[in-house]
């Protein structure tokens, strides 16, 4: 117990005065005889005229001491750490801001034994918190999703309201954040009230110590019960072959998050129909298995289902879509070449890219040959008008002469002898034991840069061209060993995701933002979630050199499984091209219904306060209410006290 004015206890003098008043000798009283002879012939003995005396232990006496002693400390402000809760007895009369950190990610969906989620239970114990709240006092309630979602009252009709939006509040979904939650909650502090927190979760969730002693108030850590073992498939992806880029391979994987192994059948469909089914064997605590398949051609869309009743089935299938379809906002790629190649096929198999081959001679037709995100030339020799028409970033490979890329001759056999090893571009390439037949001997103009070079010139190099971002690869495939070679494919996808914006993706993990760079000509993007709302986002312009490419939109709202649609209109709002990206509802971390032990340690661990934000006040009583209660029976049962004999002299006098 401490007090919070000190100076107040000097009213504790009262008692010692209460103390000398009663020890005092007090004036006889004084009575009316017609004689005292008879008492004088008694001679009694004199007493001794002192001027204290012992103090009478009466019942008025030990009454105003106590009324003096229970004022004294009163006038003191005694608090103590929550004594009394003990008797259910709320002594606190300072208004307080309760903070309420409510789990709304994906494994608050999975169900108990009752049939409840572990989100119902969460809501229902966050309210009877809520419902403890009375006039003065404030809430702050933070529900943790892929995005944190405040809701604040602070009054008693809006603490009200705020309880019937809680209740009524569906399951966000995605990835919590405990840490972005408890930065916002130390920054939405109520002055002039005491803070107190408490999370209300399933346990899966982790926390830095360091953000919650910046709340500066203790966390309380509520777990809710619910769920159990969980079997859940964390990833699905689709990968073409560079020889057969219609026949795709599916590849997934599922994880066993349970105590006891899981054997079960897995399904595989094909747009809709059954394609293969075997049973797996799958060990406890965390063990995975991996499958493939090879799909049927022209599937559109393939679903992976675990045939499995765990607490959580939304995470028992997953799906991909295949096929982009002209519509779809893929990769369009422009290959202008009069022979087919090895490059052809390589850029068929890019994931997310749409391939469309046209010969030279259309090239300078005039023709429109339509809006490309990339144009590749090969062993042709392309005008500036022509790649003026274009307008999009080139990847030339065995330039001609006669074009817009100044061709002085041909070297041949070059070897390798320069090599800019920190360039994008040669990430990931062996080019040990690459030979080549011969290469376009390139006038470098200025501002241009050699990635690869020979003693005579340039092999590769990034320079711009019609007013375009481009890269040059001077050497012929025909005549070299590089197309036979694992560091072939790698350098034309590394030369494809420099220039050209990188689709969206087919598929998406629980929570994980969708990040993609929108085509040409694109001037906002919506975004259609499963639920139906919408959101627009203007496309800002400027990437690069070329100042034509647009900046990357990310969208965080991923917390919901299933489809979300992405169009893209241009500045007159017409649509320009429409996907759809799934997001499936497993993930390695969300899937996984056991809670983290570490939770509660770094709760309990964080010091109160911290990076020089103080502290708030104490989750404390006051029990200053209960000794002025105490001070004011006292005297009034000293007023009785004093008073009834009186009462019994009057009533014994009638």
């Amino acid at each position: 117990m401490s007090f919070l004015w000190p100076l107040g206890l000097l009213a504790l003098v009262g008692v010692p005065a209460i103390l000398l008043l009663h020890m005092r000798h007090t004036e006889p009283l004084v009575r009316r005889f017609p004689a005292i002879r008879f008492w004088q012939a008694a001679e009694p003995t004199p007493t001794p005229q002192a001027r204290f005396r012992r103090p009478p232990l009466t019942l008025p006496l030990v009454l105003q001491l106590l009324a003096a002693l229970a004022l004294g400390l009163a006038l003191g402000r005694p608090v103590a750490s929550r004594a009394m809760d003990l008797f259910g007895v709320d002594l606190r009369t300072e208004p307080r801001h309760l903070v309420v950190l409510l789990d709304g990610s994906s494994s608050m969906a999975a169900t108990g034994t009752g049939g409840a989620t572990r989100w119902d239970s969460a809501k229902s114990a966050a309210l009877s918190r809520l419902e403890e709240l009375g006039e003065g006092d404030a809430a702050t309630v933070l529900v943790l999703g892929s995005q944190v979602r405040s809701l604040g009252a602070s009054d008693g009709p809006s603490l009200l309201r705020l309880r019937e939006r809680i209740a009524a509040l569906p399951l966000p979904g995605g990835r919590a954040d405990l840490d972005a939650a408890l930065a916002l909650a130390a920054d939405l502090g109520a002055p002039g009230r005491e803070r107190e927190a408490v999370l209300f979760t399933d346990g899966a969730l982790a926390a830095d110590p360091a953000s919650v002693a910046r709340l500066g108030a203790p966390v309380a850590l509520e777990i809710v019960p619910g769920g159990g073992a969980n079997a859940a498939i964390v990833s699905i992806a689709s990968r073409p072959s560079p020889a057969a880029p219609d026949v795709p391979s599916l590849y997934t994987r599922i994880v066993n998050f349970g105590p006891d192994a899981v054997s079960a059948p897995v399904v595989l469909l094909a747009d809709g129909l059954e394609a293969a089914r075997q049973e797996v064997d799958i060990p406890p605590e965390g063990g995975a298995v991996e499958l493939g398949w090879a799909l049927p051609p022209g599937a559109r869309t393939a679903t992976v289902r675990l045939d499995y009743a765990d607490a959580l089935l939304a995470d028992n299938e997953a799906t991909l879509p295949l096929a982009a379809g002209e519509s779809a906002l893929a990769l369009r790629i422009l290959l202008v070449s009069d022979s087919a190649s090895p490059l052809e096929r390589v850029l068929a198999a890019i994931p997310g890219a749409s391939l469309t081959v046209e010969p030279g001679e259309r090239l300078e037709s005039g023709e429109a040959l339509g809006r490309f995100d990339l144009v590749v030339l090969e062993h042709v020799a392309a005008s500036q008008e022509a790649l003026a028409r274009l307008d999009a970033p080139l990847l030339v490979v065995a330039p001609q002469p006669g074009g817009a890329l100044p061709v002085l001759g041909v070297l041949p056999n070059p070897a390798i002898d320069r090599i800019e090893a920190g360039d994008a571009l040669l990430a990931g390439v062996d080019l040990t034991g690459v030979t080549f037949s011969e290469a376009a001997l390139l006038e470098t103009p200025p501002g241009a840069k050699a990635v690869l070079g020979s003693a005579d010139g340039p092999l590769a190099l990034r320079m711009t061209l019609s007013g375009q971002d481009a890269i040059v690869l001077a050497f012929d495939l025909a005549g070299s060993n590089l197309p036979r070679r694992i560091a072939f494919p790698i350098l034309i996808a590394n030369a494809v995701n420099d220039l050209a914006p990188a689709p969206p993706p087919a598929g998406l993990a629980l929570g994980e933002p969708l990040r993609f760079e929108p085509r040409a000509g694109a001037a906002t993007v919506e975004i259609a979630a499963p639920g139906g709302e919408v959101v627009s986002i203007p496309v800002a312009r400027g990437r690069g050199g070329s100042g034509a490419g647009a900046q990357p939109v990310v969208h965080t709202g991923t917390g919901a499984p299933g489809e979300y649609r992405i169009i893209e209109k241009d500045a007159s709002g017409a649509m320009t091209g429409e996907m759809a990206v799934v997001v499936n509802a497993g993930h390695p971390r969300e899937s996984d219904l056991r809670p983290n032990p570490g939770l509660a340690e770094a709760l309990d661990a964080a010091p109160s306060g911290g990076d020089g934000v103080a502290a708030s006040s104490p989750v404390v009583s006051y029990l200053w209410p209960l000794l002025a209660l105490l001070a004011l029976a006292a005297l009034a049962a000293e007023w009785i006290a004093a008073l009834w004999p009186r009462r019994a002299a009057l009533r014994g006098g009638r």
